[in-house]
């Protein structure tokens, strides 16, 4: 519990006076649970010896009172919780996707996204929601033990004693099952997840499913997820009813014990009514502040999970990048750049020199490693390369990578990535004013990419919505719409992975000519098997 209270350590402080707010009130709510027994027992005993009616009016007042505020509380209460529990929830969720961002960029390639998705959304909010329970729930519980145990000391010794043989029965169950209850969390998560990933799976590659003809292929990989979910599950459910028999019996003996005695007492005339339902009361709120605290045992085991599952990503050494910044970038050296992946060379001596007022051209059949190269030079395999890759002559594990992509390079991909919002969103992204400050610019790009009659033809223009998944577009509207981003964007160094591979052209010459214009104070770099759009650049680099 230690660790799981240092892990969110952070986020509990750093709502620290509404979760005050919450556990005041709670606590405020127990001290009038713990009137009410009185009340109804001392109520009853009234009852049974009063001559007049009066003291009723008295014990329905102050009953209707404190049940009432107990109301009032309980949905402030619950507001607050909701509020602490989604915030806190969101913080540390978004806190791990930080961390996986930053990972280096091999590690990332082979993570399942869905399941990844899953497991860290679920395991976060589980440890908040286990750490504001615990904050909240130990010192409620506690209170109404010491409460509970002290009255019942004062009401009856003998049960207030039999009731802490039957706290060390339950903490002797929960040592004899703790192990068995942690393993099968884990492998019930872990299936939870993973069977996720396969429903994703079927959503996400419908338009390959369809193309192939696949159905009963994928639907198969969904049958065999779920009978691992199965699987984990009924050995889930097995292991915690075992535990929770063991429970439920201890707690029916217990009450069986104090009817009998209670009885006992009773008629012998030792025990007024309405003290035994005082006793009795106050008995099973113990008993269950008792269970929960051994419930607590049972669920941490599985929050445990949570927690070593999310401590995978932290302890992931983060991808390297320095701390140098550039105001420009005027030339980019390779010197005896090799590359590796899974023991198979990719690139092997490359050297080559881009200059600012140049255009170069990248060649190579499929899977010579252009896509692979233009990656280390954009700083996604810092340190996994033998080499050297320098920017105006500093090492790139010295350059501020982050700030550099983010200012001065800008990259079409092969496989244009568009969000599912505006055009305009995705031209711009965070950058509010940048469609403003080069209105002219812009006006002038989507002439050369010939999307005027594109962009006329949709109900809202440059607000009009890109569907998830781009599917509402076509390949070569999706790459024009890359191309013109990168370029309305004004980087010093300008990347062009297979440009023309959706293009006609006619824009494909009108690109040409512009790409001419501009590489007067630009490093331009095409990546292509299109010859003709390469002719007259500066430099070629050919991978074989």
């Amino acid at each position: 519990m230690k660790r799981i209270f240092k892990f969110c350590k952070n986020y509990l402080l750093l709502y620290k006076w509404r979760l005050f707010l919450y556990i005041l009130l709670t606590i405020i709510m127990s001290a009038g649970s713990l009137l009410s027994p009185f009340i109804i027992g001392d109520f009853i005993d009234q009852l049974i010896t009063a001559d007049s009616i009066n003291f009723i009016f008295q014990y329905f007042s102050l009953f209707a009172g404190i049940n009432i505020i107990s109301i009032i509380l309980g949905y402030i209460a619950g507001r607050l919780y909701v509020r602490l529990q989604c915030t806190m929830g969101y913080s540390l969720n978004r806190d791990i996707i930080k961390k996986v961002q930053r990972l280096p960029f091999k590690a990332t390639q082979r993570l399942d996204t869905a399941y990844l998705n899953q497991r860290i959304n679920n395991d976060s909010n589980s440890l908040i929601i286990f750490s504001i329970s615990v904050v909240q729930s130990i010192l409620v519980n506690a209170i109404i033990i010491v409460a509970t145990l002290f009255l019942l000391y004062l009401f009856h010794p003998a049960i207030a004693t039999f009731l802490l043989v039957v706290a060390f029965i339950y903490f002797v169950f929960f040592i004899l099952f703790r192990n068995a209850l942690y393993r099968v969390s884990y492998d019930f998560q872990e299936a939870q997840s993973h069977f996720f990933s396969k429903l994703q799976e079927q959503l996400f590659n419908m338009k390959f499913i369809k193309l192939h003809s696949l159905y009963d292929h994928f639907i198969n990989r969904l049958n065999i997820g779920f009978s691992n979910l199965l699987t984990g599950a009924l050995t889930h459910q097995k292991t915690n009813y075992i535990f929770g028999s063991l429970d439920q019996i201890v707690m029916i003996v217990a009450q069986m014990v104090l009817m009998l005695f209670g009885g006992i007492e009773i008629i012998n005339g030792r025990l007024t009514i309405g003290r035994f339902i005082i006793i009795s009361s106050y008995f099973n709120m113990m008993l269950g502040a008792i269970r929960y605290f051994l419930g607590m045992g049972k669920t941490l085991q599985s929050h445990l999970v949570s927690y070593n599952r999310l401590q995978e990503f932290v302890q992931m050494s983060q991808e390297l990048n320095g701390n140098q910044t550039l105001d420009k970038i005027n030339h980019i050296e390779l010197k005896d750049l090799c590359f590796s992946y899974d023991n198979q060379g990719i690139i092997k001596n490359v050297n080559i020199s881009f200059e600012k007022g140049k255009k170069y051209a990248i060649l190579g059949s499929n899977g010579t490693g252009k896509s692979t190269l233009l990656d280390i030079m954009m700083g996604l395999h810092t340190g996994d390369f033998n080499g050297q890759v320098k920017y105006n002559g500093l090492p790139l594990d010295e350059i501020n990578m982050y700030d550099l992509r983010s200012r001065l390079i800008g990259v079409s991909e092969q496989e244009p990535t568009l969000l599912s919002d505006t055009l305009e969103y995705n031209l711009s992204f965070d950058n509010e004013n940048l469609i403003e400050r080069r209105r002219n610019e812009l006006n002038k790009l989507i002439g050369i990419l010939q999307m005027q009659a594109y962009i006329q033809a949709l109900p809202n223009q440059l607000n009009s919505v890109i569907s998830e998944q781009a599917t509402n577009l076509s390949g070569g509207e999706k790459q024009k719409l890359s191309i013109l981003r990168t370029f309305l964007k004004n980087p010093d160094v300008i990347v062009l992975d297979e440009p023309t591979s959706a293009l006609d052209e006619s824009t494909r010459d009108s690109l040409a000519q512009y790409i001419d214009e501009i590489k007067h104070e630009k490093i331009i770099i095409v990546v292509t098997h299109d010859m003709d759009f390469i002719r007259s650049y500066d430099g070629v680099l050919k991978l074989s």
